[in-house]
């Protein structure tokens, strides 16, 4: 986006309308480049053909997670007025009242399942986060209303973190950067094993959104790239396999490094465990930017000890955050972060946009991105 236009729009506070229109048209081309950039799917059947749709009178953004009256807060008010017609927008906090509850049709936010379980004219939620397994209660599976999120939208800076992590690992930068803490100049430490990545096997487990995009990366590096998903075989020129999910097991006794992209399901629980690490290549790296609670800590632990696995890069724990005095945290081929590998400069207004669209489609009836499976539950 033009930041200099934007911050033109945003400091006068004035909407010029031929400064608007170049704005908005500037918005959309970001939007469709982004779409296909990150292979976003659409339902099949425009909401103005499925029983329920009607263009709302009003539309409730949750605008909490943006400091008051911010740049960055009005930037994002702005370019939903764009495309919602006359439309009201209304913002509100992360908290709602009963009078708010009892009248809302549409709600971006986060799922909150204690409101939105009372919300009974709710049919559309844009959940403003990619998982939702925290707010898939049974209750809510019942409701009848459509629940899209930000799948996709964080899987380039999640990417680069499991190719920074990667590196940090085949490089043996984790006891290397403990010796530098420790002032010690050791070339030839015991336990380092310093390989090159150009022509080892990565398997990514969950060829979703940020699956693919770690794939490509790792692709681009040289690497052959295996993967599974639970949906279909297909996948992207630069993925030499793609396995069902029930291949898991054989296609690991390939693999060099195991990249977890998995979302939370009754499926995933816990499904990183000894079975797995028993059928990877030994001295393999694990990498888990899926959900924490898809790994067994346990057996983590074990296999990190007697040499199944070389060493392992975590951004999402069970439980989380880590506790002071988790064995985890003790390990010494082992690196932690706090759950933020989707942090980055660009990544807000990148899901911005895509909900500024699902507002745009949803506003006319249109097919809308990342509708979610509440069954299945990505």
């Amino acid at each position: 986006m033009n930041q200099l236009l934007s911050r033109i729009i945003l400091f006068t506070g004035l909407l010029i309308l031929p400064v608007t229109v170049l704005w908005a048209q500037n918005a959309d081309q970001e939007t469709r480049a982004l779409i296909a950039e990150l292979g976003l799917d659409e339902s099949e059947t425009p909401l103005r053909d499925q029983p329920g749709w009607n263009k709302p009178d009003k539309i409730y953004i949750d605008i909490s997670g943006y400091t008051p009256d911010s740049d960055e807060q009005k930037m994002m008010m702005a370019a939903a007025r764009e495309v919602v017609a006359d439309v009201e927008i209304i913002p509100v906090g992360r908290k709602l009242d009963e009078n708010i509850l009892s009248d809302m049709q549409v709600l971006i936010g986060r799922c909150n399942v204690e409101y939105i379980t009372k919300a009974k004219k709710l049919h559309w939620l844009q959940h403003s986060a990619h998982g939702i397994d925290n707010c898939l209660t049974e209750d809510i599976r019942k409701m009848d209303f459509i629940l899209t999120n930000a799948q996709h939208t964080s899987g380039p800076p999640i990417a680069e973190h499991v190719i920074g992590m990667m590196l940090m690992m085949s490089r043996g930068l984790i006891p290397l950067h403990s010796a530098q803490t420790e002032q010690n100049w050791i070339r030839r430490a015991a336990g380092i094993r310093i390989i090159e990545i150009k022509g080892k096997t990565m398997l990514v487990v969950g060829l979703g959104g940020i699956g693919t995009e770690v794939a490509e990366k790792a692709s681009a590096l040289g690497m052959r790239v295996l993967a599974t998903r639970n949906s279909s075989r297909n996948g992207p020129d630069f993925v030499e396999y793609v396995g069902l999910s029930d291949e898991v097991y054989e296609l690991a006794k390939q693999a060099d490094v195991v990249v977890n992209t998995l979302p939370l399901t009754k499926q995933t629980r816990g499904m990183f465990n000894n079975k797995l690490f028993d059928s990877v290549k030994r001295g393999a790296y694990y990498i888990n930017v899926g959900r924490g609670e898809t790994t067994n800590n346990e057996d983590l632990i074990a296999a990190l000890k007697d040499g199944r696995l070389t060493a392992a890069g975590i951004d999402a724990t069970d439980p989380e955050p880590l506790p002071p005095g988790h064995e985890l945290w003790t390990l010494p081929n082992i690196i932690i972060t706090p759950h933020i590998a989707a942090m980055t400069d660009q990544g807000r207004w990148r899901r911005w946009l895509v909900v500024r669209e699902n507002l745009r489609r949803y506003i006319n009836g249109d097919k809308m991105l990342n509708v979610v499976d509440k069954m299945l539950g990505y």
